[in-house]
């Protein structure tokens, strides 16, 4: 076969082949979109292509937005945690399935991304193809070897189609160069940002771990202090058993034992002192076992907004669930009632004020249909199990009468009816307690400080107005109008207080005879053998220490609800006190009924 030679003098049958490839190659990038992520942006040019190219987004912006967003609720939870006082396990289980999440997620646009890499890989390729078939100079080019074989295409117009051809391909050539630099571009921004993430992430993990130290370490310690404390109670459990039948009855007529509900006492205020200096002793709560929900507590919550499966779920940490749709088919054994229908019964709860919140109404209403539901036995009517009238049940007495008494003292019981109705059947999904009390003084053992902030200020009881939440008590039960042992007021004088002071030098230094003699000195009201002041203070000085004056007061109270320690500044230095121990002498010595019915309690002092 002959030679060919073209216009410029160059041998074509050799490169024929090569001119078929190359315009195979550009007419592919001409057609072809380069990457994924600009594929919207492939048949642009110039300032067009410019602007779609800007407004494109990555194909992995929105995981990893979502991933970031999750991983800043874990870094806002730990550090929401680390200054907390008290973690649950199942809180730092959830912060390491969230931490798994991120990981998971990153992992998938980790993946992603590989893909997209070995896809841009193809693509450079593509695009230095296009460049080597483009700046090959001297060779003849697509378009110049077909219009040779029409002769009349020569000259100007050849010159002519060639320049356009030519141009063409160049502004192609940069478009294509521009839609990989922008994919280059945000592939790396991307990278950057999914490795940024990892490392984010481990730094997460880090501090969830030092989180679970730190929680760790917390809880040893609290174990060590309960036991510490247990051990406290054991040795003072043992000198109490030691006292005499008397001062045993002193302690829990004093101590506030027992549950007190379904009475709504009036509005207490601390009254003037009658003298100076003049000490208080003051109770956080009082006739309470600490278990269960605060009634005074859930009025707060509720006119704090809360709903009252949220109060049910704060105080006995489970939630709600149906057991039945009470059709009067379910009944109850009510002690000296006889067998009722649970809707009947629940209808005679005199637990709470009807007037209350109707929020913490429901929350009473399936915390008491939970307690007898629980029950199994015959159920009593009185504080000591929950508080039941048949008046309030039916309207009238077991005889069959009226009375307008009856109506009366339960006018509004409309609301409470309600709230039995509204939550008919519903009862807590396994507790660990059904109990509840009127005023703990803002900590139960189920679920601790119940303050909506900082305790005592923002305390729930508080914000429910219970006269109980902080008061000295100084009469001979809950009702204020009960006795008072011929006193008129709860204040003590520096010389009780410095009498208080030498009763426990004797409790804690002197003989269990001398002991015995440790009560109050109204004899009116407790009998008994007590020394007198002026006695109390030599038996003190024999044992080493003994007061006749202070001039300060304060009290450390312990994470654990309890008042853990109580300072004094006296005559004859500082004096420190555990808080159980100064419970019971205070409530052995105080005269009258002036007492302290709580474990969590301050004593206050007025110059």
């Amino acid at each position: 076969m002959p030679t060919v030679r073209n216009y410029r003098g160059y041998d074509t049958t050799s490169q024929v082949s090569l001119l078929f490839i190359a315009f195979f190659v550009i007419t592919f990038a001409l057609f072809v979109p380069v990457v994924f992520a600009t594929h919207e942006c492939k048949d642009k040019e110039g300032t067009e292509l410019d602007e779609c190219l800007a407004n494109a987004k990555s194909a992995a912006s929105e995981d990893l937005s979502s991933a970031r967003s999750s991983l800043n609720r874990v870094v806002d939870d730990i550090n929401k945690y680390l200054s907390e006082l008290s973690v649950t396990q199942s809180q730092i289980d959830q912060l390491q399935i969230d931490i798994n999440g991120v990981y998971a997620e990153l992992y998938k646009i980790n993946n992603n991304l590989e893909v997209r890499r070995v896809r841009l890989q193809d693509s450079v390729s593509l695009r230095d193809s296009v460049i080597r078939a483009y700046y090959q100079s001297g060779k003849l080019s697509a378009l110049e070897f077909f219009v040779l074989q029409t002769p009349s295409l020569n000259g100007f117009r050849l010159s002519s189609l060639v320049y356009a051809y030519d141009k063409s391909v160049t502004e192609e050539a940069l478009n294509i160069i521009k839609r990989l630099h922008f994919e280059i571009t945000i592939f790396e921004k991307d990278k950057a940002e999914a490795e940024g993430l990892k490392t984010e992430l481990e730094t997460a993990q880090q501090r969830l771990i030092s989180l679970k130290t730190d929680i760790d370490a917390k809880r040893a310690q609290a174990e060590a202090e309960k036991a510490e404390l247990g051990e406290e109670i054991a040795s003072l459990e043992q000198k109490i058993a030691d006292l005499s039948a008397k001062q045993q009855a002193i302690l829990a007529a004093k101590g506030g034992e027992g549950v007190v509900s379904g009475y709504e006492a009036g509005e207490y205020e601390l009254p003037d002192p009658p003298f100076s200096p003049a000490f208080a002793a003051m109770s956080y709560g009082a006739y309470t076992h600490y278990n269960g929900m605060s009634q005074y507590g859930a009025r707060g919550r509720a006119e704090d907004g809360q709903s009252y499966e949220k109060i049910l779920n704060h105080y006995y940490e489970t939630d709600v669930k149906d057991e039945w749709d009470d059709d009067g088919d379910e009944e109850i054994d009510v002690e000296g009632y006889g067998e009722m229908s649970f809707q009947e019964y629940l209808y005679g709860i005199a637990e709470m004020p009807s007037s209350w919140h109707e929020e913490a109404l429901k929350a009473q209403a399936v915390a008491a249909r939970t307690y007898a539901y629980r029950a199994g036995k015959p159920i009593c009517t009185s504080d000591s199990c929950q508080v039941f009238s048949i008046c309030k049940a039916t309207g009238e007495y077991q005889d069959g009468t009226t009375d307008e008494n009856c109506e009366q003292k339960y006018n509004s019981s409309g609301a409470w009816r309600d709230a039995v109705d509204d939550t008919n059947g519903k009862i807590l999904d396994d507790p660990e307690t059904s109990q509840y009390s009127s005023t703990t003084g803002g900590y139960l053992n189920q679920s601790g400080w119940d303050a909506d902030g900082d305790w005592p200020g923002d305390a729930y009881e508080k914000k429910g107005k219970s006269p109980w939440f902080y008061k000295a008590w100084y009469t001979q039960t809950y009702n204020d109008n009960s006795d008072k042992c011929g006193r008129s007021t709860p204040w003590l004088d520096e010389e009780e207080m410095a009498d208080i002071l030498n009763s426990w030098v004797v409790w804690s230094k002197g003989s269990g005879d001398e002991r015995d003699h440790i009560s109050p000195v109204t004899t009116s009201c407790w009998g008994g053998d007590p020394y007198s002041n002026d006695e109390m203070k030599d038996k003190a000085d024999d044992h080493g220490d003994s007061y006749s004056s202070v001039n300060s007061v304060s009290v450390d109270i312990g994470n654990n609800g309890r008042t853990a320690t109580v300072h004094f500044g006296t005559d004859n230095g500082s004096v420190n006190i555990s808080g159980e121990d100064f419970k019971t002498v205070f409530n052995l010595r105080a005269p009258g009924y002036v007492s302290l019915r709580s474990r969590l309690f301050d004593i206050e002092m007025e110059n």
